[in-house]
C-alpha cells in the first residue's frame, strides 16, 4: 500500500518497510486496530520521534550494535500518546492517561500495544510532541552525563551541543553546575549562548580553538556526534576515562574511552528528564513536525544532517 491509499480512521495506520534502502522504502499501511492481550496496554499514539538509528536500520547497513531486522518491519522507537484500552490484569493505568516511552519497530503508528512497564507518565506541562521525541535522546543524555563526575568546577565539552542528544546533555551538565563548552556550526552559536553554553565551531582547528576558550584545560568530554571529537580530546590531554562517546564506536574501541549510552538508563531516568523539561529546567527543541503520511520527507530531513533539534511525526492530524 502506498501513500495514496491511506485508509480512513476506522483502521489503524503504521509505517512499514518491506525492503532496505532510503526513505523511499517507507510506506504507510492499514491494519486492524491491535487488541491488548492480558497484561498489555494499548496507546493511541499522538507523536512519534524520528531518530538516526531508525534510518540506519531501514537502510540495511551494518551497525556496530546488533539489532534484529526482519522484513517486513514496522518503524520507529519513540512515542507519546494516550492510553485507550487495557488488557486484563492491568493496574496503575487508566484509559485517558498521557504516556510516553519506546517500542522498537512499533512506534510510528496510530496505535501500539505495550507492556506497561515500558510506559512513563507525561508530566503536566510537557507536550505530547516533546514527549514523543524524548525516549532515545533523554535516556542517552542522562546516561552519558551520569558516566562522569560532573559538578561545580568541572569544565565539560559537549560535541554537537545543538542536536537532540547534545542539547539535553549540555543542559544536564549545566544543572549540575558545570561550565559547558559546546561544538556546533556557527549559525547555531547564538542559540547555545542563550542556553548558557560557550560555543565553539567544529572542524579543522578545533583543538586550537578549545585551547583558547579553555586555557586551564577540559575535564570531561561528552561526545554525541563523533567526527574526531575523541581524538581532539586526547590531544588536549583529557584522560580516556573522562571521555564518553555515544557516537564514535571505533574511537571507543581504539582508545579505551567510555561508551555509556541509552541502554544504561531506564524508565525511571526518563521520567526524571521529563520532569525537568516540564519544569522548564531543560529544553528539547523541535526542529519540525510532519504528518505520519509524510514520513519519507521527515527522514530525508533527518538524513541531511541539518535539523536543529528533534523531528517528530504527528499521527493525530494527518
Amino acid at each position: 500500500m502506498g501513500f495514496a491509499d491511506v485508509p480512513d480512521t476506522v483502521r489503524s495506520r503504521r509505517v512499514v518497510f518491506r525492503r532496505f534502502g532510503g526513505p523511499e522504502v517507507l510506506e504507510v499501511e492499514s491494519r486492524p486496530v491491535p487488541v491488548p492481550a492480558p497484561g498489555q496496554v494499548r496507546v493511541r499514539v499522538a507523536a512519534a520521534g524520528v531518530n538516526p538509528v531508525d534510518w540506519k536500520l531501514f537502510s540495511g547497513r551494518p551497525m556496530h550494535d546488533a539489532y534484529e531486522r526482519h522484513l517486513p518491519s514496522g518503524n520507529g522507537y519513540d512515542f507519546a500518546g494516550t492510553v485507550d484500552a487495557l488488557g486484563s490484569g492491568i493496574t496503575g493505568w487508566e484509559v485517558g492517561d498521557r504516556v510516553f516511552g519506546g517500542l522498537r519497530y512499533e512506534a510510528q503508528a496510530d496505535h501500539l500495544v505495550i507492556d506497561p512497564a515500558g510506559l512513563v507518565e507525561v508530566p503536566a506541562g510537557l507536550s505530547l510532541t516533546v514527549a514523543g521525541a524524548l525516549n532515545v535522546v533523554g535516556r542517552t543524555a542522562w546516561a552519558s552525563v551520569s558516566s562522569q563526575d560532573v559538578g561545580p568546577g568541572t569544565t565539560v565539552l559537549v560535541s554537537g551541543a545543538s542536536g537532540g542528544v547534545g542539547v539535553l546533555t549540555a543542559g544536564l551538565c549545566r544543572l549540575r553546575g558545570a561550565r559547558v563548552i559546546g561544538t556546533a556550526s556557527p549559525g547555531r552559536h547564538d542559540v547555545l549562548r542563550a542556553r548558557g553554553i560557550e560555543p565553539v565551531a567544529y572542524g579543522s582547528g578545533l583543538v586550537d580553538r578549545l585551547r583558547t576558550v579553555a586555557p586551564g584545560g577540559i575535564d570531561v568530554v561528552l561526545d554525541t556526534v563523533g567526527h574526531g571529537t575523541v581524538e581532539s580530546a586526547l590531544e588536549l590531554g583529557v584522560p580516556s576515562g573522562r571521555i564518553n562517546t555515544v557516537a564514535d564506536y571505533a574511537a571507543r574501541d581504539a582508545h579505551g574511552v567510555r561508551g555509556v549510552g541509552g541502554a544504561d538508563a531506564g524508565v525511571d531516568e526518563l521520567g526524571l528528564v521529563a520532569g525537568l523539561l516540564a519544569a522548564g529546567d531543560l529544553e528539547l527543541p523541535i526542529d519540525a513536525e510532519y504528518d505520519l503520511v509524510d514520513v519519507r520527507a521527515a527522514y530525508a530531513r533527518s538524513m541531511d544532517g541539518h535539523a536543529a533539534g528533534k523531528i517528530v511525526l504527528r499521527t493525530d492530524r494527518g
